[in-house]
């Protein structure tokens, strides 16, 4: 019992020593940092303009992690934190405004009080590595394993980068210059990088560590300033270079957004083609090249025998217009009994199987072939159990009931060509959705010869909230790390044309119907994250691994202390 006691207060020296004498002994005190700490984290999330709050939210969640003690205080108050970033963050994701679908309610609440727990292993792994190695190698540590983490949590079919730190970087276009080299994950290891070196600053400056003209006081102010403002000047140089980068080919486009309730669009089928295709007419007489329409757009297998009535007016018109067209709709695939995947339904047709998919495909006059894209990143659970083919007993108890519910996995990234006016051709790819949040699938598209990028969606599930402002600005990524054009168009808004810098142009209103007739350009080059992939994401994994081996292997810093 004494050498115990002894150990706890050679610890809390240690501490003491490290960071100053921080005495939070109030409840409510450690209340209020960690509520100011997800506070923050949410306001810096678009539609926020309040980006920069992320360079200081985690500040008070550090300095409340030096106050706490036992593992189920630290679980209780980080939850807390993150429970109140999520709520704040993530609030329209269940369709509450609208209420129409029980189950996307209960998968919404269930990603915001689930999902703060994803970040329960960062904190205990860092007290512990804090514990045994001292201040400075956790926070460290710290750096490391949130950027693993938010490079992590894109990998599998449970993955949900929506809430990347970095992402709250969106609106700041000068910093995400960087992105070309790292992806987002190197703007979370900028925030996080800030706030620890803030945290550093403040309890040493707090408890009279550190005078504020002493030496290290200056030196992290400089540091500080040289990481805030750095990135901004090397931004700045970027965005002056790609205002003068014409490209290879202009492209005249244009974008459809009829703004179909998404709800009834699957019941009022014969409605919604004779809308679509008169803004096509109109777009068309102005020298379009390609026009665009949203996800699902089409809303029956077109492609079918049964459906042929449908097809063939499509092509009629479109030859007649002479303009090619990308869009959204349901595809089929058949198989036969021994091809079939295990989360295939049963045919009519005796021995035959069949997976329906949200697809893209593109439509050029005078061509009979049809090539399609077919989604590979689904939104888990809303359109795909996650890895169904284990748990395919939940699959008919878990389907959607407007529309969407069990698609299948698409096997391969698509490139299209369409031809110009100009007599050239040019090649694109699109992704559907979701799959725009994922940085290393964005960039496989590019990898394979596309020249520009299309993005299309339907976001109006979730009512005039923050979801849809969140992930058009999050194409401002994907344009940037690989310095390409994207077309966006999202059958409620928001639509536009994103540039190479991730400026957005002719930007639409949620919940209108409208139009883009613009012009972009077709590019060639490969940016570094486009050749290599997430080089920094896998170097951050590294170090973290390398860290917690250094830990496990250690002998406790306690028990060293004389």
């Amino acid at each position: 019992m004494v050498a115990e006691k002894k150990r706890i207060q050679d610890r809390d020296t240690m501490k003491s020593a490290e960071t100053g004498n921080i005495a939070v002994e109030s409840r409510m005190h450690r209340f209020v940092l960690a509520c100011s700490s997800g506070v923050m984290l949410a306001a810096a999330f678009p539609p926020s303009p309040l980006y920069s709050l992320a360079y200081v939210a985690l500040i008070p969640f550090l300095l409340l992690l030096e106050t706490l003690q036992g593992t189920w205080k630290i679980l209780r108050m980080s939850y807390l934190s993150f429970l109140i970033f999520h709520v704040a963050t993530l609030y329209w994701i269940g369709g509450f405004v609208d209420g129409k679908d029980i189950w996307l309610m209960i998968a919404g609440a269930a990603v915001v009080l689930i999902h703060p727990l994803f970040y329960w292993p960062i904190v205990l792994l860092y007290a512990w590595v804090r514990k045994k190695l001292g201040l400075l190698p956790g926070l460290v540590f710290f750096i490391l394993a949130w950027t693993s983490y938010d490079f992590s949590h894109s990998l599998s079919e449970f993955s949900f980068p929506w809430i990347t730190l970095g992402n709250s970087q969106a609106y700041d276009l000068h910093r995400i210059q960087i992105a070309e080299f790292t992806s987002v994950y190197g703007l979370s290891f900028l925030v996080l990088t800030f706030n620890v070196l803030g945290f550093v600053l403040v309890t040493k400056l707090a408890t009279r560590g550190w005078a504020f003209r002493s030496r290290p006081a200056l030196v992290s102010v400089a540091i500080l300033t040289i990481l805030y403002f750095g990135p901004w000047l090397f931004g700045e140089v970027r965005m002056l270079h790609f205002a003068n980068d014409a490209g290879i080919d202009s492209v005249n486009v244009g974008i459809v957004q009829p703004n179909v309730d998404p709800f009834d669009k699957w019941t009022k089928r014969s409605e919604q083609m004779p809308v679509l295709l008169a803004y096509t007419e109109k777009l068309a007489r102005e020298k379009t090249d390609l026009v665009v329409w949203p996800e699902t757009a089409i809303p029956l297998f077109i492609l079918q025998p049964q459906y042929s009535g449908y097809l063939g007016s499509v092509r009629s018109i479109l030859d007649s217009l002479r303009v090619s067209l990308l869009t959204g709709l349901p595809s089929i695939v058949y198989y036969d009994s021994l091809s079939a995947p295990i989360t295939a339904q049963k045919s009519l047709t005796p021995g035959m199987y069949y997976e329906e998919f949200n697809s893209t495909a593109t439509f050029v006059p005078g061509q009979t072939v049809v090539p399609v894209f077919r989604k590979v990143i689904l939104v888990p659970f809303a359109e795909r159990i996650p890895y169904a083919e284990t748990f395919r007993f939940l699959i008919e108890y878990l389907k959607w009931n407007v529309g969407i519910g069990m698609w299948g996995i698409g096997k391969d990234t698509v490139v299209f060509s369409v031809p110009l006016k100009n007599g050239h051709a040019v090649r694109f790819s699109s992704v559907i959705c979701y799959e725009s949040v994922y940085p290393d699938f964005v960039r496989q598209f590019v990898k394979r010869g596309a020249e520009f990028l299309v993005i299309i969606t339907n976001d109006s599930w979730w009512g005039n909230t923050s979801g849809a402002y969140q992930h058009v600005s999050y194409a401002s990524f994907r344009a940037v790390e690989n310095r390409r054009w994207i077309i966006r168009s999202a059958n409620g808004g928001i639509s536009g044309l994103i540039d190479p810098t991730g400026r957005i142009h002719d930007e639409t209103k949620l919940y209108s119907v409208a139009t883009i007739r613009g012009t972009i350009f077709s590019r060639d080059g490969m940016t570094f994250y486009t050749q290599h992939g997430d080089i920094f994401g896998i170097l951050c994994v590294a170090g973290t691994a390398l860290l917690l081996l250094i830990t496990l292997f250690s002998q406790r810093k306690t028990d060293e202390t004389p």
